[in-house]
């Protein structure tokens, strides 16, 4: 089995969050959003991948897969998801 490196992994992520700047000149504006949260779990993961633990991380990445797709059917349960994930965030933060 091929073995990405972690090079290659973060170029991936990039790529991914270079694309989507670009596509988010002719898409609606809520994937902007999206793409957003998508690559900060994306990002937590490729960490995970890593070997690069932290339950803080690992909390907030199950809250946006668990939320994000929300996007494709309510708009108003992904705008009130963002907030609690902010909310979360700050949680999070405040209990280091």
């Amino acid at each position: 089995m091929h073995e990405i490196g972690l090079e290659e992994k973060i170029f991936e992520l990039v790529g991914y969050m270079v694309t989507s700047g670009r596509n988010l000149l002719d898409e609606t504006p809520l994937y902007g959003p999206f793409r957003l949260v998508d690559a900060a779990s994306r990002l937590i993961l490729l960490l995970e991948d890593e070997e690069i633990t932290s339950s803080r991380l690992s909390a907030i990445r199950e809250r946006i897969d668990a939320g994000k797709y929300s996007v494709m059917t309510s708009p108003g349960e992904f705008r009130t998801f963002l907030g609690s994930l902010v909310d979360a965030l700050v949680d999070h933060l405040n209990s280091q």
